[in-house]
């Protein structure tokens, strides 16, 4: 016996974005948000639970590694508990003045801010007509 199995074509042609990107890993990094402005590349990552003191920005050929942990023990008359925090997030950028890197984190938010480098930065050219 042959059974029969009902397809929707139009559920797989709008799924296969999402089950490619799953696939590659394509797509921002959860907790992590990157944009621009015409002077800066501000970078916001998710550090929730972690003190600004074991948050670590580093910049290394391009590529931005953020790193932040913490653990916490807590005992109570009933139980004791350990809580652990881990955030790792890197990317790679182009354009930045990397020496005038600044971060603060802020609400449990760690925020970026390189400014772009004089030659990264947007020019307006103009276009002549060629006479002969």
């Amino acid at each position: 016996m042959v059974a029969i199995v009902k397809r929707d074509p139009w559920a797989t042609l709008f799924n296969w974005p999402h089950e490619v990107a799953d696939y590659y890993n394509f797509g921002s990094q959860r907790g992590l948000k990157i944009h621009e402005t015409a002077t800066d590349i501000i970078v916001e990552a998710v550090v929730a639970g972690v003190p600004a003191e074991q948050v670590d920005v580093d910049i290394e050929d391009g590529v931005l590694t953020i790193k932040a942990s913490v653990s916490e023990e807590k005992k109570t008359k009933d139980e004791e508990r350990s809580l652990q925090y881990n955030y790792y997030y890197s990317t790679a950028l182009s354009g930045g003045a990397w020496d005038k890197t600044s971060a603060e984190v802020e609400h449990g938010v760690v925020k970026i801010i390189i400014p772009k480098a004089e030659s990264a930065k947007p020019r307006k050219i103009s276009v002549k007509a060629k006479t002969k």
